[in-house]
């Protein structure tokens, strides 16, 4: 039985992305793949360094042109996992190959990990990512605000709350929504059912 879609809020519903335009997302995609080889030391050691480490060298622009629906957030979020994906499973190279399900497990968890990091950074979270938050035992360390709860998350809990309220988890990280923080933190108190999905829907946002 297909579930039901949850109405967003109207706090959530009237908040505004806005768009990056075909020109600057163009200069973004450029400066990201140059990012990209220019990491090949994280990338081949990235279990040793840590997922945060290469977070840490994607700008704001990079993070929100990967959050944002259309061709070009198709493109950048592409670009990134081909060289990410790779990456978390020690095969930078490609020479072991990986199956089309590995590669969207892997997308569903970055593309989440990407929205978090740019909550972080805007000071709507607070977030502790593990080495690889690939790895099903990986725990992740997340609060919906400064002062709150901290939540010590798997990547299973991460992706069944990334799909049910993909919508509020934009609201919190990029707005820093109230009522949206609400709904993730009883989200995170109380997850039920394991849900995987590429990426937050952001569909429900007007741009």
């Amino acid at each position: 039985m297909r579930a039901s879609k949850t109405r967003a809020p109207d706090s959530v519903q009237q908040q505004r992305i806005q768009r990056i335009p075909a020109r600057k997302a163009a200069e973004i995609l450029k400066q990201c793949d140059q990012t990209l080889r220019d990491s090949r030391e994280i990338l081949a050691n990235l279990p040793r360094f840590g997922f945060a480490q290469l977070l840490a060298v994607l700008n704001d622009d990079v993070l929100r042109l990967a959050i944002q629906p259309g061709s070009w957030g198709e493109r950048l979020r592409a670009r990134l996992i081909t060289d990410i994906a790779p990456a978390l499973q020690g095969d930078l190279d490609g020479k072991l190959g990986a199956s089309v399900d590995d590669i969207a497990h892997c997308a569903s968890i970055v593309m989440a990990c990407l929205l978090l990091e740019l909550g972080r950074r805007l000071g709507h979270i607070g977030i502790e990512f593990p080495l690889d938050p690939t790895n099903s035992v990986a725990r992740f360390k997340l609060s919906a605000g400064p002062g709150r709860r901290v939540h010590s998350i798997d990547n299973r809990q991460l992706l069944f709350v990334s799909s049910r309220y993909g919508h509020n988890l934009v609201g919190l990280c990029y707005f820093g929504d109230q009522p949206s923080r609400a709904v993730i933190e009883r989200a995170f108190e109380s997850p039920q059912g394991i849900v995987f999905s590429i990426s937050p829907d952001l569909s429900r946002y007007k741009q």
